[in-house]
């Protein structure tokens, strides 16, 4: 991910695009470098505050909202603030009833012009660190050990302590403004805070990581940043300029960023990918569109051309035909439609041949142009075997009348029957059966009749 880092000093303006691939910073590049190159530029800002007090409390554990409270009444005791600073904090362990945190106060009066003049040339802003909270963070993250690292600046030092990835102090020396930097005062600062981590007890520290443009007034010999996280031939710039690379581990509670652009970074992605889908399914719809408008004209002109084909054969027709003979041309034409109509009875008899059930046999086959009702045939019945499987009446016009037999016992004649019927229904469905069992002589005989 290729992100540009602006570092604001007063009204000077320093960037660089650094490369980072998961927690790994992998390249860097100067630039660009004037505002109007940050647009549309992923973009975090480094700006160090005028008023700016780091403290690591032991406060008592709760909701959110009790802690921030806590925090709050311990920045206020400090007295370092004329006016309520902003306050960000991160809560590193907790111990029974106790919460560990390391806070950071800032005023951060004067950031909203100088995110609005980036806004304005199109910068796309993650974040906005303290160049120092970036700085003791790179440490944290490169260095295992208990280590203070002094970043040394033209103006001022930065001496931090940080062991297991966690900040435990992080306090500014400044220079006297008109002698300058001085050697001795950083290292006389250097070994009181060594001095003092060994007289609080438990570990000392154990590594001293000088860093920053004047790192040589700590330690002459060093020529590059020595942890893990940074590739090779990053690490001679890392040494001279950690803040640039130390912005990638700073962690969101530390983002001076207001809150509401947070939450839009957050869900503009999401916001951009519905974008495209939305985008996608217009430009589908439309190309749907154009294609069935397309063929709708297709269609369209090709039915404009039957219509006239029909119509022009229709004028040939009639001129073709004297007037005096289109009535006998009616009259055949209607003969052809009734006897369409009429019933298939070679199809009707291929059907019954393949349908007739086992061991039974069609004794009877006719047609009649006026059908009687199954209600009329079977009424009265004078056998106790013999009864009527439906009440359908039968329509008036040609009707097949069926007389199958077969000798076969009762429960079989009369599942036979049933399935008979009900597959002469599926395509007649006003049939009439009657289902007659003699048990005398074992033989079932069905009738049925069928409008056509």
């Amino acid at each position: 991910m290729r992100t540009v880092v602006v570092r604001l000093q007063d009204e000077a303006f320093e960037a660089v695009t650094v490369d980072v691939r998961g927690k790994s910073v992998v390249g860097w590049a100067e630039g660009p470098a004037a505002f109007p190159g940050l647009s549309g530029k992923r973009t975090v800002v480094l700006w160090e505050p005028s008023g700016t007090h780091f403290l690591r409390e032991q406060i008592f554990r709760g909701p959110g909202d009790v802690l921030a409270l806590q925090i709050q009444e311990k920045v206020e005791r400090t007295g370092f603030f004329r006016t309520a600073p902003s306050v960000f904090y991160q809560v590193e362990r907790e111990e029974g009833h106790a919460a560990h945190v390391f806070i950071a106060a800032m005023d951060l009066s004067g950031l909203d012009a100088r995110l609005e003049t980036l806004w304005r040339h199109g910068a796309r802003i993650q974040g906005v660190f303290h160049p120092a909270v970036a700085v003791a963070f790179l440490a944290a993250h490169s260095f295992v050990e208990k280590t203070l690292t002094v970043w040394v600046q033209n103006h001022g030092f930065y001496l931090a302590v940080t062991e297991g990835g966690r900040i435990l102090s992080l306090r500014f020396v400044g220079f006297d403004a008109f002698t300058g930097p001085s050697e001795s005062l950083v290292r006389e600062e250097t070994s009181f805070t060594l001095q003092q981590h060994e007289r609080a007890g438990g570990q000392g520290i154990t590594r001293v990581q000088a860093c920053g443009p004047l790192h040589h007034l700590l330690d002459p010999a060093q020529e590059l940043w020595e942890g893990p996280g940074i590739a090779e031939p990053l690490k001679k710039a890392a040494l001279e300029h950690p803040e640039w690379f130390g912005a990638f581990f700073v962690p969101t509670p530390f983002n001076m960023l207001p809150q509401k652009v947070q939450v839009w970074n957050r869900h503009l992605p999401w916001a951009m990918r519905a974008a495209a889908a939305l985008l996608a399914v217009s430009l589908c719809q439309a190309g749907l569109w154009m294609y069935w408008k397309s063929r709708a004209q297709g269609l369209e002109k090709q039915t404009r051309e039957a219509s006239a084909v029909v119509g022009g054969r229709a004028e040939a027709v009639q001129k073709a035909i004297a007037w005096d003979q289109l009535a006998v041309v009616e009259e055949y034409r209607r003969a052809v439609q009734a006897f369409e109509k009429e019933p298939r009875m070679d199809a009707w008899m291929v059907w019954l041949a393949e349908t007739v059930p086992k061991n039974f046999r069609v004794v009877r086959c006719a047609v009649s142009k006026q059908g009687e009702s199954a209600r009329g045939r079977t009424a009265g019945p004078t056998h106790p075997s013999r009864r009527r499987e439906s009440s359908t009446e039968v329509a008036q016009g040609s009707v097949l009348s069926l007389e199958l037999k077969g000798t076969v016992g009762f429960q079989e004649a009369h599942r036979a029957f049933g399935a008979f019927l009900a597959v002469l229904k599926e395509r007649r469905s006003a049939v009439s059966g009657v289902f007659d069992y003699d048990e005398r002589t074992g033989q079932a005989s069905f009738s049925f009749e069928v409008p056509l």
